[in-house]
């Protein structure tokens, strides 16, 4: 009876432990399409405005979000919140920004991962009828869209922002804990569209029509410099160059931008010395 106690006991203790170190997703997105800047837990992730912003593998638990909205009038709009992400789910918010209102960062669905971007939000619609059961939000997550008057920006509590000059904060400094910006080894961000299979082909008979590897490589990085694409496509874009070390610093560059990063090593083929595999593999690794 004891054994089997201890063996129950043991068996809870590993499930709550691998329950806990399950990774969480987020997306944000702008409900209209407004570009936006993101400092997420401290780290500037948007190089420029982003209208959809993906972060894979994060420690589950509250994290902070601050939004930099441009506006036609002069100074942008700071808006720093907290957001509670599960284990286990990919949570997706919408920024929702509307002239004589204060932003709302409006938490539109919570649903299971599925593989590295599995369940990720789409539509581009939320349920304005959303309610947080579970009160999780209380408190940092502003349900009252709409119940300001024109004008009336708060500057206290979580959600507040001023459009002062410094864009200084009521409420301290980021917490920064946990380490890595509150995200797993092997993270991913995205803040940029995945290149259609059309615009793939464009690309990769562009670079084929130069004539040197230098030029192709410039505008294979300019391509992809606000892009994301699939490891497949990338191999492709390595067979239109014809040295080694262009093709090197080509997959070291596109590392990032690679949506599907757990078939990244179809790349390697494109190789032809080990050097140059271990290089691009040790450079994915920082």
């Amino acid at each position: 009876m004891k054994k089997a106690l201890l063996l129950c006991f043991g068996l809870l203790v590993l499930l709550a432990a691998d329950l806990k170190a399950a990774p969480a997703n987020v997306n944000f997105a702008s409900e209209r399409g407004i570009p936006f800047q993101l400092v997420f837990d401290g780290r500037a992730l948007t190089r420029g405005g982003a209208r959809e912003v993906h972060i894979d593998r994060l420690v589950p638990g509250y994290h902070w979000a601050e939004f930099l909205i441009p506006t036609p009038y002069g100074r942008p709009i700071n808006y720093r919140t907290r957001v509670f992400l599960d284990p286990g789910l990919e949570t997706s918010y919408v920024l929702i920004t509307r002239q004589g209102y204060p932003p709302v960062l409006r938490k539109v669905a919570a649903v299971p991962l599925r593989g590295p971007r599995g369940g990720h939000y789409g539509g581009g619609g939320y349920d304005p009828r959303y309610d947080d059961r579970g009160g999780r939000n209380d408190g940092y997550y502003d349900d009252s869209y709409g119940s300001n008057g024109p004008g009336n920006y708060n500057n206290g509590g979580n959600g507040g922002y001023n459009n002062g000059g410094n864009g200084g904060y009521n409420n301290g400094d980021y917490n920064n804990y946990p380490p890595n910006g509150g995200q797993y080894p092997g993270g991913a961000v995205s803040s940029y569209r995945q290149m259609r299979a059309q615009d793939v082909d464009a690309l990769v008979n562009s670079v084929r029509s130069k004539s040197f590897d230098s030029s192709r490589l410039s505008v294979a990085k300019q391509a992809l410099e606000q892009s994301v694409i699939q490891a497949d496509d990338l191999t492709r874009l390595l067979g239109t160059l014809d040295f080694e070390n262009s093709k090197v610093e080509l997959a070291k560059f596109a590392y990032p931008h690679v949506a599907d990063q757990q078939n990244f090593y179809r790349v390697y083929d494109s190789f032809q010395f080990e050097s140059s595999i271990r290089e691009v593999q040790e450079a994915a690794k920082r």
